[in-house]
C-alpha cells in the first residue's frame, strides 16, 4: 500500500517527472519541459510505475492518458512543488503577505523606544505577521537566545561579536538627572554638590549596586547613597515624582515621561556621562534570510528617528 511506502532516498526529479507528464501528455514534449531527453524521460516513468504499483499514464491514439490513479496524484504533486520551490527561493520573502512570526529578544529599554513604531510599520507593511517578544536582562543573555534560535533578532547592550553573532550599532543614547517637579535641591539646577548629597534611585538590569555615575563620582573624590536599585526603569520615573530621590535615567525615556505629565523634571547631568549604543544582534546563520533580513532593516530605518 502506498500509505506504507518508505520514502527514505526517493528521487524528488521523479516528481518533476510526473508533473510534466501530467501536463503534457507526451514523453517527448514532458523531457523537453523539465531538460531531460525521451529515453530519461522514458526510465522515470517506467520507475514511477514501479514504486507506485500503478501504469499511470496509458499509451492511446490521442497521447498518454493518465489512469485515474494519477489523477489523484496530480493535485498533490504539483501543490508540492510548487510549496517546495517557494521555500527554496532566495528572495521569496513578501511583507504584504507573509503570515510568519518573528520573536524579538529586547531589554526593556528596547522596548519602551522602539516597539510601538515598529509595530505601527508592521501593521501596514505586514499586517500579517505576528511579534513575540521575550525579555532580554544579562547582557550575555542575547547569545543564548540567538544561539538557541529562540529569537530571531536581539536589541539591546552590545555583546563581543564572534564568528557567529553579528553585531551592528542602531544609535547612541545620552543620560539625563531626573527630579520631581519642584525637588528644593534642585531650585536652581543641579549642582554636582546637591547631586552626590542627594538620595539616589539606581537602574540596573543585572542588579548592580553601582555603576557609571559611581564611577565618575569617584574620580572627583565623591560618592552617593543609592536608596533604592531597580532591575527595570517602568517604575523610576512614578518613584521620583513622588519621592525626593534622584535618577540618572536614559534621556529617551525621560523625555517621553515628561512630555507625557509623569511629574519629573530634566536637567543635563552635572558630572560629564559618556553616551552608550543600542545595538542590533543577529546569528550569522540568519545573515541572509530574507524575512530576517527585511526585518533587520525596518528595526535600523525606525532607530534612526527614536
Amino acid at each position: 500500500m502506498i500509505g506504507r511506502m518508505d520514502i527514505t532516498g526517493f528521487d524528488l526529479n521523479l516528481m518533476k517527472a510526473f508533473d510534466a507528464l501530467y501536463a503534457e501528455r507526451h514523453v517527448t514534449r514532458a523531457g523537453s519541459r523539465i531538460g531531460l531527453s525521451q529515453s530519461a524521460m522514458s526510465g522515470a516513468l517506467t520507475r514511477l510505475r514501479e514504486l507506485l504499483g500503478d501504469e499511470l499514464f496509458v499509451r492511446t491514439p490521442s497521447g498518454m492518458q493518465p489512469t485515474p490513479r494519477a489523477h489523484d496524484l496530480a493535485g498533490p504533486v504539483s501543490d508540492a512543488l510548487r510549496l517546495l520551490r517557494s521555500a527554496l527561493q532566495a528572495d521569496s520573502f513578501d511583507p504584504a503577505t507573509a503570515d510568519n512570526t518573528v520573536t524579538l529578544a529586547m531589554t526593556d529599554y528596547a522596548a519602551f523606544v522602539l516597539l510601538p513604531s515598529l509595530m505601527a510599520r508592521l501593521s501596514v507593511d505586514a499586517p500579517h505577521i505576528n511579534v513575540r517578544v521575550c525579555g532580554m536582562f544579562g547582557r550575555d543573555e542575547a547569545i543564548t537566545l540567538l544561539d538557541s534560535g529562540e529569537a530571531n533578532v536581539a536589541i539591546g547592550f552590545p555583546v563581543e561579536t564572534s564568528a557567529r553573532i553579528i553585531s551592528s550599532p542602531l544609535f547612541f543614547e545620552s543620560f539625563a538627572c531626573v527630579v520631581r517637579v519642584g525637588h528644593p535641591a534642585f531650585a536652581g539646577g543641579p549642582s554636582l554638590k546637591a547631586f552626590a548629597a542627594a538620595p539616589h534611585l539606581l537602574v540596573s538590569p543585572e542588579g548592580d549596586r553601582s555603576g557609571i555615575v559611581d564611577r565618575r563620582l569617584a574620580d572627583l573624590g565623591l560618592e552617593r547613597r543609592v536608596v533604592l536599585s531597580l532591575p527595570q526603569f517602568l517604575a523610576a520615573p512614578f518613584v521620583i515624582a513622588g519621592t525626593d530621590l534622584v535618577a540618572t535615567l536614559a534621556s529617551r525615556i525621560a523625555r517621553r515621561f515628561a512630555d507625557a505629565g509623569a511629574g519629573i523634571a530634566i536637567y543635563e547631568p552635572p558630572l560629564e556621562l559618556p553616551t552608550w549604543p543600542l545595538h542590533l544582534m543577529w546569528h550569522r546563520r540568519a545573515d541572509t534570510h530574507g524575512a530576517i533580513a527585511w526585518l533587520r532593516g525596518i528595526i535600523t530605518k525606525i532607530a534612526a528617528s527614536a
